[in-house]
């Protein structure tokens, strides 16, 4: 298996598409800003949702 491989990322186009339905402009100076808050949510709780996937995958076997 490829240990690095990327399962989950949040691009900027994401970013830009919820901005856009939400209709909160940025700047792409912002986007420090904007990354350190996206992280400050998430802290730990990327390891619940991979704790989620695989309780799925053990209830689906």
């Amino acid at each position: 298996m490829e240990d690095n491989k990327i399962l989950y990322a949040i691009t900027l186009d994401d970013v830009e598409n919820i901005s856009e339905t939400l209709n909160i402009s940025f700047e792409y100076s912002d986007l420090e800003y904007i990354e350190e808050k996206i992280g400050e949510f998430l802290g730990s709780k990327w390891s619940d949702a991979i704790e989620y996937a695989l309780n799925e995958l053990k209830n689906k076997k």
